[in-house]
């Protein structure tokens, strides 16, 4: 499994991102100073609820961030990942399948082999310091009580639209259109701690979920949640 596809993808679960994320190692010269500025400042902790819509699919989408950990949950596909931080270049990835009620957990070490370290700005705040960077900046409105700037572009032929909180440094709005898809996450609630009723999969919630070690995938095709997985992941194991 391409590992850092995957993340990539996971943080909404939808394949539209994969080009607009894919363009932004070619701009990350081009970084303006808005951009610069914004990502140059701490990432505070927060919980903000999403409406998700991409293409006929609508769900709501979660995000926790907290000074060492980011989860997202969304509800369509009935999924949570939490990437935890440990130490300065250490990192944990759990992906939590509530309807088969299974646990993939990657282990630092895991993540190393794959070379899968993830870009925790990105990570944390959806949209990362580089896009940004390599779209227009245009107007900006008070949203959510704060200033929010507008950027937009075209990049890989997608048509890219957000209106980014430059405090909470996340989108109040995020389009994308492509030839046949159109995504577009926007922003309903943010708070500074998450209400308990949102869908976070704390420990107790998960105590009974059976834990698989990613590192096992390759021994483990005959279980069918395993071999699921590997070919949503686009994982061909060959011995």
């Amino acid at each position: 499994m391409n590992l850092k596809k995957t993340v990539i993808l996971s943080c909404l679960g939808l394949s539209i991102m994969a080009g607009a994320h894919a363009h932004e190692a070619h701009h990350e010269h081009q970084a303006t100073a808005g951009a610069s500025s914004a990502a140059s400042q701490p990432l505070k902790p927060l919980a903000a609820r999403y409406d998700l819509s991409n293409n006929k699919v609508r769900t709501e989408w979660y995000l926790w961030r907290d000074a060492d950990a980011v989860e997202t949950a969304d509800l369509a596909t009935g999924q949570n990942n939490i990437w935890e931080r440990q130490g300065k270049d250490d990192y944990s990835y759990r992906r939590v399948f509530h309807r088969d009620q299974r646990v993939v957990e990657y282990t630092p070490g895991e993540i190393r082999t794959r070379n899968a370290q993830p870009d925790w700005v990105k990570l944390a705040s959806v949209v990362s310091p580089e896009l940004l960077a390599s779209l227009k900046r245009g107007p900006s409105k008070m949203q959510f009580g704060q200033k929010s700037v507008r950027y937009s572009g075209t990049l890989n032929g997608q048509k890219i639209d957000i209106w980014w909180l430059e405090q909470a440094q996340l989108p109040a709005r995020l389009q994308i259109v492509g030839p046949q898809q159109r995504m577009e996450l926007s922003l309903k609630e943010i708070q500074a701690e998450a209400p308990a009723a949102w869908p976070r999969a704390t420990d107790e919630r998960i105590a009974s979920y059976g834990k698989i070690d990613a590192a096992d995938f390759g021994d483990m095709e005959s279980d069918p949640f395993v071999a699921r997985v590997m070919h949503q992941d686009g994982h061909h194991h060959s011995h």
